[in-house]
């Protein structure tokens, strides 16, 4: 299974309730005529929210610290994932009694290494996939990824009103996520995680957002595996700034053994 990054943006510091109370200047005009606000409207709204554009670039590389959960069967494992912009990332979840498992793209190559389930170089899917998951500038690439945009009208999620936006990205891969019409913060996704043996349905739910370096983080988030019932729970417990040695990306020599002459 993908481990995905987590979301920045996602409580709200005087950043965020500044930003609110001049989003709160123009939202009548929407609200009298009924009109939804587009797709790119709607993800412009939440990179304010996380902070803004320049916020977002201003760092080079950005390590979180913090935990992966599986509550239905009592395990529990630290997380480390360090990115450098501005789409290189690496994965490690130590998992007492289970080892290391790693997921990573270098800018080259992606792939997964599991004690359990081998070692693997991603390919198609599960390639774009990780390179989306673990890119710090992310959220400014929706026009990138996701080539199709739509509104599909207003939801509620977690019991917040949301926006509801579909997406597909370049893969053909059809999700919608749900953003806070309070805040402009990502709260929720239906989707999928791709792996070898295919894709699975999966719910996400962003909360508990805390800012860190000028950004809003979420700083919990739980991810229903639709087929098996079971929920993954990630939290992050610190985030830090400009420190990651990009010898992190360098591939193991199982990864080595795989890639072609």
């Amino acid at each position: 299974m993908s481990l995905r990054s987590f979301q920045r943006g996602k409580a709200l510091p005087l950043l965020c309730a500044l930003f609110l109370v001049a989003a709160l200047s123009v939202a009548p005009s929407l609200a009298d005529n009924h009109e939804l606000p587009s797709a790119d409207e709607i993800i412009a709204r939440h990179i304010e929210a996380l902070g803004g554009e320049a916020a977002i670039r201003a760092h080079a590389s950005i390590t979180t610290q913090g935990a992966f959960e599986i509550p239905a069967m009592g395990m529990s494992a630290a997380t480390t994932i360090y990115q450098i912009a501005p789409d290189k990332g690496i994965v490690r979840i130590s998992m007492p009694g289970m080892g290391e498992t790693v997921q990573a793209y270098n800018g080259e190559i992606g792939w997964i290494e599991d004690a359990m389930q081998g070692n693997r170089v991603l390919e198609g899917a599960e390639l774009g996939a990780i390179k989306r998951q673990l890119g710090m500038h992310s959220e400014l690439k929706y026009g990138e990824h996701y080539p199709e945009r739509t509104t599909a009208g207003e939801a509620e999620w977690n019991g917040q009103a949301a926006y509801q936006v579909d997406l597909v990205d370049a893969d053909g891969t059809e999700s919608s996520r749900y953003f806070s019409i309070e805040t402009g913060l990502l709260i929720g996704e239906e989707g999928s995680i791709t792996t070898d043996m295919g894709p699975s349905a999966t719910n996400t739910t962003w909360s508990d957002y805390k800012e860190f370096g000028g950004m809003m983080f979420a700083t919990s988030a739980t991810t229903n595996l639709v087929a098996m019932g079971m929920d993954f729970i990630q939290t992050v417990e610190s985030v830090t700034f400009d420190d990651v040695d990009p010898s992190v990306l360098e591939p193991s020599d199982a990864i080595k053994a795989l890639l072609p002459e």
